[in-house]
């Protein structure tokens, strides 16, 4: 390697250790769509699709097992597929466009969730959320 790599490479490396912010995520909707929606008969098809399934499965088990944890059944039905679980992903995120920005863990989260609400859970939306919580506040004033 020339001197002009070396030093390049001793400037950049330490930038690996840093840390991540605890909030970051580390894999976007858009990203997570983008390996989902990866074309039969490319380069990359099968560890594309590999990828989307590993990460939905992925993400799907680590919310079973926060609810575990707190003493709380999964909201998915046992006989779902990894099959239905991408579906119901692929579906949110093709209609959530907007959202896809964000962490694809919230993503996949929010499309089980919407699929499969948890009983006794609320079944409202974001925005009738924050119009109750408004009905709230001026109740008490």
């Amino acid at each position: 390697m020339n001197s002009a790599k070396l030093a390049c490479l001793a400037l950049i490396a330490p930038l690996g250790l840093l840390p991540v912010a605890a909030n970051a995520s580390f894999y976007t909707g858009d990203e997570l769509y983008a390996s989902c929606m990866a074309q039969r008969g490319s380069n990359d098809y099968v560890e594309k699709s590999y990828e989307c399934i590993a990460y939905i499965t992925g993400a799907v088990d680590a919310f079973n097992t926060v609810r575990k944890n707190n003493k709380q059944d999964s909201c998915i039905p046992a006989e779902v597929t990894i099959s239905r679980l991408r579906e119901v992903t692929m579906d949110y995120l093709a209609r959530n466009p907007n959202d896809r920005k964000g962490s694809a863990s919230e993503q996949v989260y929010a499309a089980t969730r919407k699929a499969w609400p948890c009983k006794g859970e609320a079944k409202k939306s974001p925005a009738k959320k924050a119009v109750s919580k408004k009905r709230a506040v001026k109740k008490k004033r």
